[in-house]
């Protein structure tokens, strides 16, 4: 791999990541055309459009001299064949897909698609877990008031990540006393479907949750009829919360919930993390300190991969992707 051939490859994957603005069951796919050493232009495709016609726009538009390159972060066609005749017909000599270069390339593109890729391979939802903590370890007060922990910046930052995110979800406790909206309402998109787990239907139909703004789906042992915006699914008579767990998630997968974003409380965050129901960990600490309250969760700092300031608030980031995955696609490549 030449130099050229390296640095192409690599702003492909750099693009793929920049054009990221909601999940898809479809990739992230960044791409350039270069004639010789020279970028001649670049950009993203947007998986909700045919990827097929997107390229052709573009080609079409910048008249590619002979001999140009097409880099791609991945292939969005269906094999390698067709990628190759469809760039033969738009003057376009050689086809890069960066993700088929190199492993560490791989890998790369593998992170930018990791919700998709990790939603195909386990059969689930990519689970991404927030919450914010004082700086004495607590999440909410003794009588669950948490407003608020984290700063207007953090707060703001959250509501892009649930716009990013096909789902929302929060435990019982936290429905019931916080009263969220769970939409996107301090920034721009769409909001994400709202799930809610009540086997017995102990939640005031009067929360924000029910008040069919956006979608939401609920979760029941009782037998209810759906209104607009609101659906209600059934679970199984197991009352082992891991089985309704798994349940839950399996379900989610057929219907194609690529991602799931779940803000709390700190007992469903901690028994996730426990049981292993976690990709993807983001978690603010603030200076604000309760003195006693409600214990945050405890996450492994093995897992630890960045820690960045969001204005006065600390934002720890963590992943737990599967080695056993990753090896897999290595060994096919």
């Amino acid at each position: 791999m030449n130099e050229n051939h390296r640095l192409f490859c690599q702003r492909s994957i750099d693009l793929a990541q920049d054009g990221f603005q909601k999940v898809s069951l479809r990739p992230q796919v960044g791409w350039l055309v270069g004639h010789k050493q020279h970028l001649l232009t670049e950009g993203w495709l947007y998986p909700n459009t045919p990827y097929r016609d997107q390229l052709t726009n573009i080609l079409l538009k910048i008249k590619c001299p002979q001999n140009s390159t097409l880099t791609l972060s991945t292939n969005p066609f269906e094999s390698l064949e067709e990628l190759q005749q469809f760039a033969a017909h738009h003057s376009i000599k050689d086809v890069q897909i960066a993700r088929e270069s190199s492993t560490n390339f791989w890998r790369a593109e593998w992170f930018v698609n990791r919700r998709l890729y990790t939603f195909w391979q386990k059969k689930r939802p990519y689970i991404v877990l927030k919450w914010a903590q004082t700086t004495d370890g607590f999440v909410a007060r003794s009588n669950y008031d948490s407003k608020w922990i984290s700063g207007a910046h953090a707060r703001k930052l959250v509501h892009r990540w649930r716009s990013q995110e096909a789902a929302i979800w929060v435990g019982k406790n936290t429905y019931r006393y916080d009263n969220p909206q769970l939409n996107v309402r301090d920034w721009s998109g769409q909001d994400p479907l709202r799930i809610v787990v009540d086997p017995e239907q102990t939640l005031s139909k009067q929360l924000n949750v029910f008040d069919r703004s956006q979608p939401t789906l609920c979760y029941t042992n009782q037998p209810a009829n759906g209104q607009p915006n609101l659906e209600f699914a059934l679970l199984p008579t197991s009352e082992i919360w891991h089985q309704r767990i798994a349940y839950v998630m399996a379900d989610l997968f057929e219907r194609n919930v690529v991602s799931v974003f779940i803000e709390g409380g700190a007992k469903f965050l901690s028994f996730l993390i426990q049981q292993g129901w976690w990709d993807e960990a983001r978690v603010f600490s603030s200076k604000t300190a309760f003195s006693e309250g409600i214990a945050a969760p405890i996450i492994d700092e093995k897992h630890l991969v960045d820690r960045e300031l969001v204005s006065e608030d600390q934002l720890s980031t963590y992943y737990r992707f599967s080695l056993e995955a990753e090896q897999k696609v290595e060994k096919e490549n």
